[in-house]
């Protein structure tokens, strides 16, 4: 992975820091260079013009200002406004600008998020993130008008995130759409982030019935039965996804029959996973797991969810959870019963030793976040600015480790940095999600992942490890994307598609009264998929050449 940058020195740092946290008193930010007055009246008035200071100095604006940002947050991670962290008031204190956080309940983030283009008061800035993303894409949304375009106001005025853009073929690439367009400020990893959830088992099952972690499919079999007649396991195989649809998240237990759960690349073409032999393969291979009561039950009504009752009450063998849940704290922290609790990371199965897999949690340079800029705002060049600001090493320093020295952060001797106990053993009780979204930021817009690594256990660096042993190849990146017209017409073949293969992959497994493969295949042709893959070729293809 290409890393971007240094951080600050640690004196530099501590100035920094010092300054953002005085900033309250009225002596900590030091003054703009070039700026006039912007009061929030101006929201109804013409766009503001030397109202942001041009020279990129500090503080944005000299008269505060607000900005409105729809922006997800889960409630899990303990806060309803991000104006309770330590990281967003200490921005606000350095830039002059108050976030007015427009932040959905839980369950109607992608209502709320396309509410927002029915809005006569849409946000200045807007979080863009897989389902909650502008239905034509964003090369429309821009023709649209409903997202700035953003090359010339980048060029201009966000000149730390541009040099970390222009830095990176990768992310060039990645980061402008098929048209050109620079829509968003993407979230960016300083120096990539290894893809990092797989499967995990119980190595302390694993003791008990005296048996090896599995690395073949038939490996998994054996050992999944042990645990179930062996030690009562009631579900040795924890599955499922958030679509109920019978396959796993990243298609860890399809990838080694060389296929996935929807479409994937080949080399580089592009097809689609349930028209493949291997698919066949695994269904017969899950409705005998099912029949043997070796995967869960309710795999197809849990969305995905992972009880806590289940887990910690040793009802569960093996699931796939991020390498950071692995290990003998996690779960032991959150009360797990079993005080030789220990989740261990295994290789993504495959049907013979030695076989390559080409699917997996990706390795990735951005984030899946995005945040875009409203076509109707009144500050385009304040939101540039503010956002750009987030890409400096002072403020990226702040918002992966916070701002409180020996608290949410510790220099080591060799001058690198880790978490606090703050962050890592909250004195009140705070989960690290949480700790991290008051003190620091969940995601931070230029992300260095080892904040997050350099809290992790031997056990959980080495499940990543062992996930690495696959290959990502076969994942097709998030930035492809289609025309307009190619979107609709990919819309209305793959929404009816998606439910019949949902519904035909949860029935086999079931052994309930389904068509055969063969008759199943037909049946995904008559209703367009090739169609469809072909769409997806066409946007892999720009993609390619972009």
């Amino acid at each position: 992975m290409k890393k971007h940058s240094k951080w600050l020195p640690a004196a530099a740092l501590a100035t920094a820091v010092l300054t953002g946290l005085t900033a309250c008193s009225g002596n900590g930010a030091p003054p703009s260079q070039s700026s006039s007055a912007a009061s929030s009246s101006s929201r109804a008035g013409a766009p503001e013009s030397s109202a942001v200071s041009q020279d990129g100095g500090l503080p944005l604006v000299q008269e505060k200002e607000t900005l409105r940002f729809w922006f997800y947050l889960p409630a899990a991670n303990g806060i309803s406004d991000y104006n309770d962290s330590d990281y967003y008031q200490w921005l606000e204190e350095k830039t002059n600008v108050h976030i007015e956080w427009i932040i959905p309940v839980e369950g109607t983030e992608t209502e709320s998020f396309n509410l927002i283009f029915a809005s006569d008061n849409m946000p200045d800035l807007i979080m863009s993130q897989g389902s909650r993303s502008y239905k034509s894409g964003p090369d429309v949304a821009i023709a649209d008008g409903v997202y700035l375009r953003l090359n010339d106001l980048c060029d201009q005025l966000a000149p730390n995130y541009m040099a970390l853009i222009n830095a990176d073929p990768a992310l060039q690439k990645d980061t402008l759409t098929d048209e050109g367009n620079r829509w968003a400020f993407n979230y960016l990893y300083k120096d990539g982030r290894l893809g990092n959830q797989g499967p995990t088992i119980r190595q302390d099952f694993l003791d008990k019935v005296s048996m090896e972690v599995p690395v073949t499919f038939e490996d998994w079999h054996k050992v999944l039965t042990a645990f179930k007649t062996q030690l009562g396991v009631e579900i040795p195989l924890f599955y499922g996804s958030s679509d109920n649809d019978g396959t796993t998240g990243d298609s860890e237990f399809l990838t080694g029959f060389n296929t996935a759960r929807e479409f994937y690349l080949d080399g580089k073409e592009v097809k689609y996973g349930p028209m493949q032999d291997g698919y066949g393969e695994y269904l017969e291979m899950m409705k005998q797991w099912y029949a043997e009561g070796l995967i869960d039950q309710s795999f197809s009504t849990r969305n995905g969810v992972l009880d806590d009752d289940l887990i910690l009450n040793d009802k569960i063998g093996a699931v796939i959870v991020p390498a950071s849940y692995s290990g003998s704290k996690y779960y032991p922290d959150r009360g797990a019963v079993n005080p030789e609790f220990n989740l261990v990371g295994a290789p993504i199965p495959v049907k013979k030793a030695g076989d390559t897999t080409h699917v997996r949690n990706a390795d990735l340079l951005t984030n899946t976040m995005s945040i875009a800029v409203s076509g109707s705002t009144k500050f385009p060049e304040l939101c540039v600015r503010w956002m750009d600001y987030q890409y400096t090493e002072e403020a990226s320093f702040a918002s992966n480790y916070g701002v409180r020295e020996g608290e949410s952060y510790v220099v080591e001797p060799d001058g690198s940095y880790k978490w606090g106990e703050l962050i890592t053993n909250n004195p009140d009780g705070l989960t690290q999600n949480q700790a991290r979204s008051k003190f620091t930021t969940l995601n931070a817009p230029f992300e260095d992942y080892t904040r997050v690594m350099g809290a992790w256990s031997e056990t959980q660096l080495a499940a990543q490890q062992i996930w690495q042993g696959g290959l990502d190849d076969g994942v097709i990146s998030p930035a492809v994307t289609m025309t307009e017209a190619e979107q609709e017409e990919y819309a209305s073949i793959m929404g009816d598609i998606k439910t019949y293969v949902a519904e035909y992959t949860v029935g086999a497994i079931m052994n309930q009264n389904t068509p055969s493969f063969e008759d199943f295949r037909a049946q995904l042709t008559s209703m367009g998929i090739e169609r469809a893959t072909e769409l997806k070729q066409a946007g892999v293809d720009r993609y390619n050449e972009r």
